[in-house]
């Protein structure tokens, strides 16, 4: 069986998972960050939409 290299047992973790995707944000350009932004208030439009059509429920709503 395959072995898991050290190294990337560290981010198996909450805390390296994080440090994680902090290294890889850091690695962006200021396009590729714009770009992320933008993607993600489109992603929040959309579920606002779809709230305000009765067609998303909060996790707190579901049982």
């Amino acid at each position: 069986m395959d072995q898991i290299p050290e190294e990337l047992w560290a981010l198996t973790t909450w805390e390296g998972s994080r440090r994680e995707q902090i290294r890889r944000a850091l690695r962006l350009t200021i396009r590729e960050r714009l770009q992320a932004a933008e993607e993600l208030s489109d992603l929040s439009r959309a579920f606002q939409q779809m709230r305000s059509a009765g067609k998303f429920r909060p996790a707190s709503a579901k049982t």
